[in-house]
């Protein structure tokens, strides 16, 4: 998306990159002929296209905190422009960058971008805001006021928590009161993040309109607020706890070189099997162990959040769809893939002795279910579970699968994707599993709340 922020006398405009499989956007920011980037992930083909098609040069890279859910790339990008590379101050980094403090400005174009310290998200937590000779005009609020929401304030543990969601709630007023109404609210987390709140669709806002939806600026007070966000929090990828110390210290270029195609199980033996195809295909057949994660905005935050970290995996899958998920996992900084499994061969590599798995919708079932695992977040179970049903998060199944199993079990989450993932773990005990692979509205019976 372009948002264009040209004045009589200037042209000036951003250019969003969103990344679905994080729910992150990234920008571009072009004054005249000079740019800016702002929060910028590992693979930088996408941000390298872009500059290549402005007439602007690259002054400096900016990061609005040391992010929680993906690996920047943004000091390389940096280093590859000869650019300066921005951190909010008292961040812990020692590499080569220059810190921004509240208030501190860098020109672009004959406009400012300014530093606005606005902790809650992280404690160092900094927006910057672009400001044109009349005025400011857009805030990049990274973690902090985002759309029709705030960034999460938990993530860097409960002893953090509480003086985090009294820095947010002040950030957001902050913000309201110091920016005119018209300022372009850009952030880097949206929907489908798990740093966000948020279920608004939109990527972008304006100041005036988070003034009557966002939840920092409507609550009565900050004790409302604070509770209100706790009670919608629900869990978070494990793997998050690997990415401040890989943007402390910064991964080099990822890997390119082409997967290696294996053809038989005795070259990579023990090397957990990722199955990236759709999950239908699966189901119809697949090499006893393997785990289903089909290729989907979620594939690599669930396999980083379910497998041990970084680990050396094999993946099952078509060329197409074994890149998208290698990009998707390199984002997270999980470079170890050993190689790939053509689909048509799998039948050779078993043996003949392919698994298969029933899969069902709602209608297909009697009212009555028996041994149903819905592996839903607890946040997700408030708003009511099937009558009878174990209820353990995803994370939860592939933690210890036992205590989900038994001869006959039936999985199901809100939409299909998460029962698909917890199958497999399930499966490798020896149960047989059938996946609901639907949409939980089309149960046709009465949801119950949860323990009844």
């Amino acid at each position: 998306m372009i948002i264009d922020l040209s004045t009589r006398d200037t042209n000036a405009f951003v250019k969003q990159i969103s990344t679905a499989s994080l729910g992150d956007h990234s920008y571009i920011v072009v004054v005249e002929d000079e740019a800016v980037a702002i929060d910028i992930q590992r693979d930088l083909d996408r941000f390298e296209a872009v500059l290549e098609g402005i007439d602007a040069d690259l002054k400096a890279v900016f990061e609005t905190h040391i992010h929680n859910d993906y690996v920047s790339g943004g000091k390389r990008f940096a280093a590859e422009h000869d650019s300066m590379y921005m951190l909010p101050a008292n961040t812990g980094a020692t590499y080569d960058h220059t810190p921004m403090s509240d208030g501190d400005a860098l020109g672009v174009g004959g406009w400012v971008i300014r530093a606005m310290h606005t902790p809650g998200h992280t404690h160092n937590h900094t927006s910057y805001v672009l400001e044109s000779p009349g005025g400011p005009v857009a805030i990049f609020s990274g973690g902090s006021m985002l759309v029709g929401a705030v960034g999460r304030s938990d993530l860097l543990g409960p002893d953090d928590t509480e003086i985090l969601l009294e820095g947010q709630y002040e950030s957001a007023h902050r913000i309201a009161n110091t920016l005119p109404d018209p300022s372009i609210v850009a952030p880097t987390h949206g929907a489908g993040s798990f740093c966000s709140a948020s279920d608004v669709a939109d990527t972008t806002s304006t100041v005036g309109l988070e003034k009557l939806r966002n939840p920092a600026l409507i609550a009565p007070s900050l004790e409302a607020f604070a509770l209100s966000q706790v009670m919608g929090y629900k869990q978070f990828p494990v793997y998050y706890k690997h990415m401040g110390p890989s943007n402390l210290l910064p991964l080099g270029e990822p890997p390119t070189a082409e997967l290696r195609l294996i053809t038989s199980l005795d070259q990579v033996d023990g090397v957990p099997i990722i199955d990236v195809r759709p999950f239908v295909e699966y189901a119809a057949g697949h090499l006893p162990g393997s785990l289903s994660f089909p290729v989907s905005t979620d594939d690599a935050v669930y396999m980083g959040w379910t497998l041990p970290w970084d680990s050396p995996v094999l993946l099952v899958g078509t060329k197409p769809e074994v890149e998208e998920i290698r990009t998707h996992l390199m984002r997270i900084g999980w470079d170890t893939i050993v190689g790939r499994i053509e689909p048509e061969t799998l039948d050779i590599l078993a043996d003949g002795d392919l698994l298969t798995m029933d899969v069902v919708t709602f209608a297909d079932l009697p009212d009555d279910l028996d041994g149903i695992v819905d592996v839903r977040d607890p946040v997700e179970h408030l708003s009511g579970v099937i009558p009878g049903s174990r209820l353990g998060h995803l994370v939860d199944v592939a933690t210890d699968p036992e205590a989900f199993s038994g001869s006959d079990v039936l999985v199901h989450c809100q939409s299909g994707y998460r029962a698909a993932v917890a199958a497999g773990f399930i499966e490798a005990t020896g149960a047989n599993v059938t996946v609901i692979y639907d949409d939980l509205p089309n149960y046709r019976g009465q949801l119950t709340a949860p323990g009844m």
